[in-house]
């Protein structure tokens, strides 16, 4: 029990630790003037010279006080409340340095921390729901297409229903939207998720009224069931108690309500509307069938492992039996949050995202070195109190600890703040997400501060206090700490700046000189895209997408029967909505392939006169081209823009006949080629490469001609110069502008409402667009203003991020070239007052002085500005949308390159000036005193 007395003596002497150093005082001054007084009597010394023997033969008090201290076990803990006093000191004592130092280290860890937000959102695979880090979902990965996940896989659920034993309650999904219609009127566009009642016992909650989906509910042929969630009971029903029963019209489908769940259950994804999942896997070939989610749960006392090892058997015999199929399937189990990211293999995006975490622990490091080199020159002005310290016996461990407390209090003050800078922006961009998004974020995805955030948030507080208070500290406790005693009563340091800090301040100025220019300029781009207007006029016009789900998948290809009713289908009522709002009074309304900003750029050439004498082929290639934007739209596009005609025709019904050649062009096309008369002229696209010269088997798309030219349309540019691209315009048929995909065929309406967009005239087009056809729906309903507003809205958030962060890196850089080079002739001063003693010009001493700071502030620039010229032809041609985007931008960064070089140099030489001056100021016969 040895060890328990000794774990009470330490624990006493810890919370006692004041009464017990006034025994270790008293006992260290009975044996001094013991030993004092035995020399006074058998050497004959005098008092005061016993004493100064006896504390020399006694070894240093200090040291053995350290000693007794670390002698007690978690003495550090004693020692601590005095090193954070001492910190905090000195935090007051330095206050400019303090306060760059903790934004700086800021930001970074803010950076760090959005980051880590992010990936932990995406990577955490726990639903909240009872069990939820077991619930799976079964999916099929294609072998043929890497991260390509196949949904169609009807048949192979019915064989996992049977077979696959390491999963129970196996369901699945699929997810639509449909019109909610009330009283005859369009309420609103919902999401609803056609689910298998085994969703329900997975989920493991309850109804709060009536009775969840049943397993006879899926049965064909059955009374069409609805359960709906709490938050649609309230918002659309007024919590009616008799909901149970009420007849709800989703689309074109009448259902009953049977229950209400309550309102933190959105599973799958963030539904409130559920319906039976009801799919006969004998009415579609194998391999076909509409595209469907499987989910399930793990078997008790079954592993993720075993669970894939078992699908992964049950592909292998569907492959052997159904080669055609199921060659390149691959079916796996993951985690059901997986379901909701990217499509990719799970390794491959955890790789990616950590990869970028990286990036960002590299971004603090570097900062934090940077902040390391202005706490250098601080602690080089203090070797000799550490020499002092040293040599009454403290040891380089206990000084070495105090500069990392003293560092790590500037961290855990920037962790602080970069913690909640991180909280903020991680708000902010689920909002954008959520506003941004057409579909509700998943329900088990949250961006915010975390109990594993603020622990990963303390860790970079750690490795920021470690390179900024350990590095330093081994510096200055190194094998010169004790020469800091030569200098004790001088104001020097004894820290010695050769080579190293010479490149410090030369790497320094190098990378200002090389990453600002981009920075700013980059940061003025966006401030300038930001901050501008939209004008008032975009209050007019609506912006919308309707859409044709398919209710019923087709039983074998797209070129079935069913599929071509359903195209003619679309292709009528597309027909009939735009003529019925045609006919409304001041409203315009077109089909477009794309909305104004979002149109796809493409190259065109122009057929012009051959005279060329090489031939034909040499004058296809002398041909001039042109980048613009292309639209198709439905015949009526130019009313609804209040665009006039100024040469040729506009477009007539017999230019949306398929294979028909008609285009017109804007003014700023007719402009960008030189002007004159191009209708009648030739235009065709162009590969991005221009094919070569004389090949006859180069593949060349038709051309078309110019019937038209209209009046430059009114748009926002997102150019950074405000230059819009000149435009080319096609007729088309609005069946021809469907946006395709497996789940809904979509058409974007682009409207122009003279009187106004009101929401009850919103209200009005949606029970007008559902009385074209029940399945018809109106999503994304948003007036142009809202629609460049949010994408303002997000530039501006972005673009004062970048601004902000600019700034605060530049004054870094500025703070830490300035500290540098003020602490490297502040490192002179005794020298330049010496000088002066003996008699130098101080004229002369000002110009070496400034000679030698201009000659490393040069070299800065001159090795900047070669990593900025290496950068800019890195990045010569890159191109973003068509258009040498970032390249021009990266190009235009160069401009700013010398301004930031002279700003560079003025803050060097200011930092000079002050020492510098000082210096001066010493008196001779001080300076001399000091040498």
């Amino acid at each position: 029990m040895s060890w328990l007395y000794a774990l009470r003596a330490r624990l006493r002497l810890l919370f006692g630790r004041h009464a017990a150093e006034r025994r270790m005082e008293e006992e260290f001054g009975l044996h001094i003037e013991l030993e004092t007084e035995r020399l006074v009597r058998e050497a004959g010394l005098e008092p005061e010279e016993a004493r100064r023997q006896a504390l020399v033969s006694f070894g240093g008090v200090e040291r053995h006080k350290e000693e007794l201290r670390e002698g007690r076990g978690l003495a550090w803990l004693g020692g601590l409340s005095l090193d954070l006093k001492l910190g905090l000191r000195m935090m007051a004592k330095y206050p400019a340095l303090s306060l760059v130092s903790v934004l700086g280290m800021a930001l970074a860890i803010a950076t760090s921390a959005v980051v880590f937000g992010w990936i932990a959102a995406a990577l955490d695979t726990t639903l909240p729901l009872e069990g939820g880090d077991r619930i799976v979902a079964v999916q099929t990965n294609r072998a043929d297409v890497a991260g390509n996940v196949d949904r169609q896989v009807l048949h192979d659920f019915v064989a996992w229903r049977t077979e696959l034993t390491t999963v129970r309650d196996l369901g699945a999904f699929q997810l639509g939207d449909r019109n909610l219609i009330v009283d005859d009127h369009v309420v609103g566009v919902v999401e609803v998720a056609e689910m298998s009642a085994s969703g329900f016992r997975v989920g493991g909650v309850p109804p709060v009224l009536g009775r969840a989906l049943l397993d006879d509910d899926e049965r064909a042929g059955g009374v069409p069931v609805l359960v709906i969630g709490y938050r649609e009971w309230q918002r659309y029903f007024d919590g009616e108690p008799d909901i149970i029963g009420h007849p709800v019209r989703l689309g074109t489908t009448v259902y009953t309500v049977v229950g209400v769940m309550p309102e933190d259950f959105r599973f799958p994804r963030n539904e409130g509307f559920w319906v039976p999942l009801r799919l006969d896997a004998s009415m579609y070939a194998m391999g076909a069938g509409p595209p469907i989610q499987v989910f399930g749960r793990l078997a008790d006392g079954v592993t993720l492992e075993q669970a894939r090892a078992q699908v992964a058997v049950i592909g292998r015999r569907l492959a052997a039996m159904y080669p055609d199929t199921h060659q390149y399937r691959r079916p796996t189990i993951v985690p059901f949050a997986r379901t909701a990211g990217p499509t990719a293999d799970a390794w491959e995006m955890m790789w990616r995202l950590h990869l970028i975490q990286l990036g960002a622990i590299l971004l603090l490091a570097v900062v934090a070195a940077n902040v390391a080199a202005l706490v250098y020159a601080r602690t080089a002005t203090r070797t000799a109190e550490i020499a002092v310290r040293m040599a009454l016996g403290a040891s380089r461990t206990r000084v070495i600890t105090q500069l990392f407390v003293e560092a790590l209090i500037l961290s855990g003050a920037a962790a602080a703040v970069g913690l909640s800078l991180a909280g903020l922006a991680l708000a902010g961009v689920e909002q954008l997400l959520t506003q941004h998004s057409s579909q509700d974020l998943p329900f088990w995805f949250h961006l915010g501060l975390s109990p594993g955030l603020i622990a990963y948030v303390g860790g970079l507080a750690l490795l920021g206090g470690t390179v900024v208070g350990v590095v330093p500290a081994l510096k200055a406790t190194g094998r010169r700490a004790y020469a800091g005693l030569q200098q004790f009563g001088a104001r020097a340091s004894s820290m010695k700046l050769g080579p190293t800090w010479t490149a410090l301040i030369i790497a320094q100025v190098a990378v200002t000189v090389a990453i600002l220019p981009a920075s700013i300029h980059h940061a003025s781009v966006f401030l300038h895209i930001g901050m501008r207007d939209l004008g008032s006029s975009t209050e007019t016009l609506l912006r919308a997408r309707v859409s044709l789900p398919r209710e019923s998948a087709p039983s074998t290809t797209a070129d079935t029967a069913s599929q071509r009713r359903f195209n003619a289908r679309f292709a009528r009522r597309a027909g009939a909505l735009l003529r019925r709002l045609g006919a409304e009074p001041g409203v315009g309304a077109a089909f477009v392939s794309a909305f104004p900003g979002g149109e796809p750029y493409r190259r065109f050439e122009i057929e012009g006169d051959r005279t060329s004498s090489a031939g034909a082929a040499d004058s296809v290639a002398r041909r001039p081209t042109v980048l613009t934007t292309i639209t198709s739209a439905t015949v009526g596009l130019f009313d609804l823009l209040d665009a006039p005609i100024v040469a040729g025709r506009g477009f007539v019904d017999a230019d949306t006949v398929e294979g028909s050649t008609a285009v017109i062009v804007d003014t700023a096309f007719v402009a960008r080629i030189g002007g004159g008369n191009v209708v009648g002229r030739r235009i065709r696209r162009v590969a991005a490469r221009r094919p070569i010269a004389g090949d006859g088997n180069a593949e060349r798309a038709p051309w078309l001609e110019i019937v038209g030219v209209v009046a430059d349309p009114p748009r926002e540019s997102t150019d950074p110069d405000d230059i819009a691209l000149p435009s080319v315009y096609r007729a088309a048929a609005p069946s021809a502008l469907r946006m395709d995909d497996r789940e809904a065929t979509s058409i974007r309406l682009w409207m122009h409402v003279r009187s106004g967009i009101t929401p009850a005239f919103t209200r009005g087009l949606r029970t007008a667009t559902a009385a074209v056809d029940p399945g018809f729906q109106l999503v994304d309903v948003r007036t142009d203003a809202e629609v460049l507003d949010r994408q303002e809205q997000a530039y501006r958030t972005f673009a004062l991020t970048v601004a902000v962060t600019t700034l605060s890196v530049l004054l870094l850089a500025a703070a830490g070239i300035y500290a540098m080079l003020s602490f490297t002739v502040a490192q002179r001063r005794r020298e330049i007052g010496i000088r002066v003693a003996l008699g130098a010009d101080r004229r002369r001493i000002m110009s070496s002085v400034f000679a030698r700071a201009s000659a490393q502030l040069g070299a800065g620039v001159a090795v900047g500005s070669i990593l900025a010229l290496a950068l800019d032809r890195a990045t010569d041609g890159m191109v973003m949308g068509g258009s040498s985007a970032v390249g021009e931008g990266l190009r235009g960064a160069v401009v700013l390159m010398p301004i930031v070089a002279a700003i560079v140099m003025v803050v060097g030489l200011f930092a000079v000036l002050g020492p510098a001056r000082r210096g001066l100021a010493v008196q001779p016969a001080e300076a001399l005193r000091e040498e």
